[in-house]
């Protein structure tokens, strides 16, 4: 008589894929569903769960500067999936089909989280930008501002050129009301779709020049007219960031709060004082111009007192930045143990 197989003994098929690694910008349904199926909840990562959606949830009754979430722990704790995949619920992707909320909640298996996340998606509804700092193919150095990077992601989220000369035209465009009249005046010109070849700056930068010569002759008149005045002008701050987020979600995703998932900060501002004081400007003004609205996720290996405690000298300067962060997420090595099992 044939034994069964050791492989009938498991509840999945055994030789299935599985990531070694989570990746906060893989937009693959199908892996995603899969990131989703197997993200495992122990009971500390469900209680760090819970406060972190009801901190966002409890904006509704009371406006608030604290919107910034630390998620720290060692390298293969999960912080990533964390992140990564309560960002996708807050904003309720769909995934295959099925809303995120509903996904992360069945993973949860908790009554609070199924409610937190039914509450969040009727009475907060919430768009997501995630990203990896440490990889992402728009960061274009690692010295670069934490500012520029997020307002460049955010842009291209919307639709806006990543080229932040081109976006701004694009933004003052939109603004009086012409944008429509120079991407046709685009295809008149070049017989093509300005959306879908905005993302070379090389040639999009001197062609939209072009276009502004026509468009407006008595203000750029010569072709390159509007490329020597603008290019390289357009310039990014804490404070500008925020009000940008509010008048393109207005614009773009109106009715919508948005959330930010960072995906390795601690390792990106490294114990570096200027970086760590653009952190803070960022969660800052998001704080004061969205009062709420406007919410930052990052992830680090290390916890953000032991962050700051490594700049010795400069911690006076970096006080704030703890209260910037109301909502400190840790994942213990027991949580790995408890995976694993």
């Amino acid at each position: 008589m044939a034994l069964p197989s050791v492989a009938t003994l498991f509840v999945n098929t055994i030789d299935r894929r599985i990531e070694e690694v989570i990746k906060v910008d893989q937009n693959d349904e199908t892996v995603l569903a899969d990131e989703f199926g197997e993200y495992i909840v122990t009971a500390s990562i469900k209680a760090q769960m819970v406060e972190m959606l009801g901190a966002y949830d409890q904006v509704r009754n009371r406006a608030t500067e604290g919107v910034g979430v630390w998620v720290s722990g060692f390298f293969g704790s999960g912080k990533s999936s964390f992140a990564k995949l309560v960002g996708l619920a807050m904003a309720n992707r769909s995934v295959g089909g099925i809303p995120a909320s509903k996904l992360l909640a069945k993973a949860a298996d908790d009554p609070k989280v199924a409610v937190l996340l039914k509450q969040i998606t009727e009475h907060r509804p919430t768009d997501a930008v995630i990203f990896d700092v440490s990889t992402d193919r728009f960061v274009k150095a690692g010295d670069e501002p934490l500012t520029r990077i997020v307002y460049r992601l955010f842009l291209t989220h919307l639709g806006y050129a990543r080229d932040l000369d081109l976006a701004e035209l694009e933004i003052a465009l939109e603004g009086e009301g012409r944008l429509a009249s120079f991407e046709a005046e685009y295809f008149k010109i070049y017989n093509k779709d300005w959306n879908r070849n905005k993302s070379l700056p090389a040639f999009a930068i001197n062609q939209a020049s072009a276009v502004m010569n026509q468009l407006e002759p008595e203000t750029f008149p010569s072709k390159d007219s509007w490329m020597r005045g603008a290019q390289n002008r357009a310039d990014i701050s804490a404070g500008l960031l925020a009000e940008r987020c509010k008048l393109l979600m207005d614009r773009r995703r109106p009715g919508q709060n948005l959330v930010f998932v960072v995906d390795q900060v601690g390792q990106y501002v490294a114990r570096d004082l200027k970086k760590m004081l653009d952190l803070q400007g960022i969660v800052k003004g998001l704080g004061q111009v969205g009062r709420g609205r406007f919410w930052i996720v990052v992830t680090s290996q290390e916890k953000l007192n032991e962050l700051v405690a490594g700049l010795d000298d400069k911690r006076s300067e970096l006080h704030r930045l703890m209260d910037r962060f109301p909502v400190q997420v840790h994942l213990e090595p027991a949580d790995i143990s408890e995976v694993t099992s």
